[in-house]
């Protein structure tokens, strides 16, 4: 129901909707010149570069979206009458518009599963007579054979419970011995371990004797090798001096043989005292290189020195930390261990458990199973014989039950009446519930099939005391209806009476005429009026949509729609087109949902003008007309 329509109809109870026709007369006049007025006033027009532009402002309120139809009175009054249960339609003996008799079959439904649950029923009373005949006359010889075998069976079970319980003690006395086995050799690895740590603590304080630490050593090794490299270097370049004195003197001695070979005596002295000079010169280098030697020798010597003690050293940290890894290791070996102890413990514990319930239940069974012999082998109590008589008496009501419901798969008419719908084809799926009277139709028409019941009965059986509207709609108009949508109707014989209804049934087949597609939907009146009479000509109005307190502006207004939907707005004289989100597009406005604000003057489109009309304003009023006409017999509904 409408926002509106729940209004009215909470506020005025159904007895005094019978004063509504008057009040809504009146309302109607008042709305439709308030409306009228209203859009006189926010209709206006504006001159512009380029004529006459009609505007419309931007209002808040109710946008409401209706659909109507014609239709005709008639019966209301019906009996829907169906299957006790449900199933798969076999046969439909009548049809639409038929007159049946008291006791005519109208369908049947498949009694397969029916046949079957009597023959189950048949089986079991023949089982149940059986078994009250042994219980009048005792077990036979096969019967206490099967009493020894049981007992003898309960016996080996509970033997079976003891061998089983046997085997778990001495399961978990294994168990024990392999979990302390477990945590005992990790415990040994971890005391070698550690003493293997106390050995290599011991060797690294052994070779801590020169160096204390790691970086010490290693900074004695950076030393030596420093010295190692200056040295190095040192007896390179006197290498490079000795080569250039040799070279000097090479070059000297070739002067001087070349002055010998001339005769010149001066340059011959000059060049024996050069080639001593250079004698001398190759002498002290000799001895330097002879010293540079030494040094070399003794840097590459305090280098190895040094390198041994920071690999010792190294070699100690690594052989220490693999022992603490190893004991860490240990450590976690000796908690796995023993966290497997425990979980082996707690699982014993439950087999053993286990073990004596099985032993417990074993001889239950056999003192049940002995029992039970000896209650089957005695005579017959009063009380068994009572409870046998009892099971038989049941299973005969169940025969009984089970025959009746194969009855009931064949459905026959109560009374005498008219068929108005026949629900379902062959094949189709029925639902049971029986027969029950309804107060309104819910056919769409005498022959059609029922294309919209409510009833949940297969066959509607009809007769004349009640009034309901049946209209046909468009296949567009059909498609906005629902079962329970209020409407408004009005009779043409009653012009001033606006009568409530609702929505009943919508056909779910088409009829056409002429290329012209439309659905039956068929309306019951809230309330009965004597004056109504069938076959009167009816008036249909139906909200089918309704968006209260929002921005609406004139559907010609708007381009597109939803998201995508504009509008042309006057803003200082000046056409704008405005992005918009709409909503709703009722019969005569389309709601906004952004992009405008009340009061904005959104442009219409351009009309022609008669110079009988009196003007824009009256072009106007036509098209919000209709629209505020079927809001007013929503309101009378």
């Amino acid at each position: 129901m409408s926002a509106i329509g729940a209004k009215v109809s909470g506020r005025f109870p159904r007895e005094r909707l019978g004063r509504l026709g008057l009040v809504n007369g009146v309302l109607a006049v008042l709305l439709v010149a308030a409306g009228v007025g209203a859009y006189l006033v926010v209709s206006s027009t504006q001159q512009t570069a380029t004529g006459t532009v009609r505007t419309a402002a931007v209002a808040r309120g109710v946008v409401l979206s209706t659909v109507s139809a014609t239709g005709a009175l008639q019966s209301a009054s019906q009996l829907a009458v169906g299957f006790e249960s449900a199933g798969t339609l076999a046969a439909v003996n009548v049809k639409a518009g038929q007159n049946v008799k008291k006791g005519q079959v109208l369908g049947r439904i498949d009694p397969t599963s029916a046949r079957q649950a009597v023959s189950q029923a048949e089986a079991s009373l023949a089982s149940t007579q059986a078994s009250y005949q042994d219980t009048l006359t005792g077990e036979t010889a096969v019967q206490r054979r099967q009493d020894a075998l049981s007992i003898a069976q309960a016996r080996q079970s509970l033997a079976n419970a003891n061998a089983s319980l046997a085997a778990t003690k001495r399961s978990i006395a294994l168990d024990k011995q392999t979990s302390a086995a477990s945590i005992a050799q990790a415990k040994k690895s971890l005391a070698v371990d550690r003493g293997q740590l106390q050995v290599d603590l011991a060797q690294r304080t052994k070779d801590r004797t020169p160096y204390a630490t790691v970086a010490a050593a290693q900074a004695t090794v950076d030393a030596a090798q420093a010295t190692l490299t200056a040295a190095q270097a040192t007896q390179r370049a006197d290498q490079l001096t000795h080569l250039d004195a040799q070279t000097q003197q090479q070059n000297d001695q070739a002067a001087y043989n070349a002055a010998k070979a001339a005769g010149s005596t001066s340059e011959q002295a000059k060049f024996t005292a050069a080639l001593a000079e250079d004698t001398k010169t190759l002498n002290a280098n000799q001895t330097t290189l002879t010293k540079d030697g030494y040094a070399v020798s003794d840097a590459q010597s305090a280098l190895s020195t040094a390198q041994g003690y920071l690999t010792a050293l190294e070699n100690d940290a690594k052989a220490i930390q693999a022992d603490e890894q190893k004991i860490a290791s240990d450590n976690d070996a000796i908690a796995s261990a023993e966290r497997s102890a425990q979980s082996t413990r707690q699982k014993d514990a439950q087999s053993l458990v286990s073990a004596h319930q099985q032993i417990a239940s074993s001889k239950l069974s056999l003192q049940t199973t002995l029992a039970s012999v000896a209650a089957k082998q005695a005579p017959p109590t009063p009380a068994a014989l009572a409870q046998a008589k009892a099971s038989l008496l049941q299973a005969t009501f169940s025969l009984a039950n089970a025959r009746k419901a194969l009855a009931q798969t064949t459905l026959r008419a109560p009374i005498a009446g008219v068929v108005a719908a026949v629900s379902g084809t062959v094949g189709a799926q029925v639902s049971g519930g029986g027969t029950s009277v309804i107060a309104s139709s819910s056919t769409s028409s005498s022959g059609g099939g029922g294309g919209g019941n409510s009833s949940s009965g297969f066959v509607t059986l009809t007769k004349l005391t009640g009034m309901e509207i049946l209209a046909s709609f468009s296949e567009t108009d059909a498609a906005k209806l629902r079962v329970g949508q209020p409407a408004t109707v009005t009779v043409d014989a009653l012009p001033n009476e606006q009568l409530a209804a609702h929505v009943i049934a919508v056909a779910s087949t088409a009829t056409t005429s002429s290329n012209v597609v439309t659905y039956d939907v068929t309306f019951a009146l809230d309330r009965t009026n004597a004056q109504l009479k069938p076959g009167m000509t009816a008036n249909v109005d139906v909200v089918t949509a309704e968006q209260d307190n929002v921005l609406h502006v004139p559907t010609a207004a708007v381009n597109g729609n939803g998201r995508n939907a504009t509008v042309n707005v006057m803003r200082n004289g000046t056409e704008q087109r405005v992005p918009v989100t709409t909503g709703l597009q009722g019969d005569s406005a389309t709601a906004i949902l952004s992009g405008l604000k009340a009061g904005d003057a959104v442009v219409l489109p351009s009309v022609a003008i008669s110079s009988s009309s009196g003007g824009t304003p009256g072009n106007l009023g036509g098209g919000g007309g209709g629209g505020r006409g079927r809001l007013l017999r929503g309101l009378g509904g």
